[in-house]
């Protein structure tokens, strides 16, 4: 896209376009899609991601001071890069030569596991302390696989974008309850 096409994407996506913003999932979902699936995520990962990094470019767009200094497309792209590194290392994934390089030293060591609570456990703590509307929302997403679409017309929402911004509101309200969780 040349400069002019971003200027025009850009005031579009502040106007809240509908088309500007199939445009945007059209011509960079699949660059988002091909950075996640490359380093071991799924589809799921890509889709949680782009509409992260769209989130975060809406906000940024929303700042009086808001000024693009690159194209759209590595805007974007270093955006996306940094959600999921940030998710990757939140999450320790580690990649399998990681894990069997240091697996003969795990052998030798004997783990006793204690009073540790189950992940259904951990998840049920967390998710007793966000709100009933993002509990419902996050439920809803992850739980029983429904479309943003879905998820925008049960809650009464103009449109799956304003489901996209609850989405991560909601799972950084739960990412802050898991936090105070694991600190007390």
């Amino acid at each position: 896209m040349d400069k002019t096409s971003n200027n025009t994407l850009i005031n579009s996506l502040k106007d809240q376009n509908e088309q500007a913003f199939e445009d945007l999932y059209q011509e960079y979902y699949p660059m988002v899609k091909s950075l996640v699936m490359r380093t071991s995520g799924t589809t799921q990962d890509a889709e949680d991601v782009f509409q992260e990094t769209i989130v975060v470019l809406l906000q940024k767009l929303r700042t009086e001071d808001f000024t693009l200094t690159s194209s759209i497309k590595t805007y974007l792209f270093a955006i996306a890069q940094n959600i999921w590194l940030k998710r990757k290392r939140d999450n320790h994934i580690i990649h399998v030569e990681v894990i069997e390089k240091y697996q003969k030293a795990t052998d030798t060591f004997h783990i006793e596991v204690g009073s540790e609570k189950t992940v259904e456990e951990k998840l049920q703590t967390w998710l007793s302390k966000i709100t009933d509307n993002c509990r419902r929302i996050l439920k809803a997403l992850f739980f029983y696989n429904d479309t943003m679409d879905v998820v925008a017309k049960r809650m009464g929402w103009k449109n799956r974008h304003t489901a996209a911004n609850q989405k991560y509101k909601c799972i950084e309200q739960a990412k802050k309850a898991r936090i105070r969780s694991e600190n007390s």
